[in-house]
């Protein structure tokens, strides 16, 4: 009778044996309801500029939450054939549901020009890393719209400052006081090839104004003579300005349309920008 009990000890192992085998199958641990991870959020995303707040190379994305719930962006990828490249750039903004959209200033790569400063955006998406509140994270593609004027804007000027890095060589000379305490200097473009040269205009920024005078042949290229003065002295408008140096000359090369090109300012004229702005500031209290 011994071996009738070991058979019927068998069958009860081999049956408990199965059916914890059936319940771990039934209730697998360690996986999430599915019922509780969230959708991914209803957003829109536009292009946009903020020049108070922005360098050369930035782009302002502009997210909208239609949704019900907080959303925290904790990437935003800017993706099209018109910039280089960047990935995805890290955030931890949070957007609120609302018709007011919140900005992630983001980094744009180099521009691509097939067509020089002529050339026009591609179409272009925005991919967001977005976590919801229930701490489930979802990538986001939103397509911004095409054409994009934003987009085109940034390809043009960018496309414009690589054509014109290419064909000259823009210096801005020493700055002189002169007899009513405005500051005088000369600016000088010159060819790095064959491109014939000319400046239409140079114009200053919120707290300088520039007054060009007419170009005039030097070296193979173009000197154009320059007063430099105040433009703002209240307090609030120096203190917060973001590009005191903001000044931009429009070259034109070999007859085309002129082309809106930046200045580089070099550290002794702005020394000498900042003392006359101070002195001339001063005679107006």
């Amino acid at each position: 009778m011994r071996w009738i009990r070991i058979a019927v000890v068998g069958v009860f192992v081999l049956a408990a044996a199965s059916a914890a085998l059936a319940g771990s199958l039934a209730s697998p641990r360690g996986d999430t309801d599915p019922a509780a991870v969230s959708d991914p959020p209803d957003l829109t995303a536009t292009a946009e500029i903020r020049r108070m707040f922005m360098k050369p190379g930035q782009v302002a994305i502009a997210v909208t939450n239609h949704g019900d719930a907080p959303v925290r962006v904790i990437g935003v990828e800017l993706v099209t054939e018109s910039f280089a490249p960047l990935g995805i750039q890290e955030f931890d903004v949070e957007v609120p549901p609302s018709v007011n959209a919140r900005d992630m200033i983001t980094k744009y790569g180099e521009a691509r020009c097939p067509d020089g400063a002529a050339t026009t955006a591609e179409p272009a998406s925005v991919n967001l890393r977005v976590a919801t509140e229930d701490q489930a994270e979802h990538t986001v593609t939103l397509e911004l719209s095409y054409p994009n004027g934003t987009l085109d804007r940034l390809v043009r000027e960018a496309c414009a400052a690589q054509a014109v890095a290419a064909s000259a060589r823009i210096e801005l000379g020493e700055l002189t006081a002169a007899a009513d305490g405005t500051l005088e200097g000369r600016l000088n473009v010159t060819p790095l090839g064959d491109a014939v040269l000319d400046v239409t205009d140079v114009r200053g920024s919120v707290l300088f104004e520039i007054h060009p005078g007419a170009s005039e042949p030097e070296g193979g290229g173009v000197s154009v003579p320059l007063v430099f003065d105040a433009h703002r002295c209240d307090g609030h408008v120096v203190g917060d300005a973001k590009h005191p140096f903001g000044f931009t000359a429009w070259i034109v090369i070999d007859g085309s349309e002129p082309v809106a090109s930046p200045l580089e300012v070099p550290e002794a004229q702005r020394e000498a920008l900042w003392a006359m702005l101070d002195a001339r500031c001063a005679g107006q209290e």
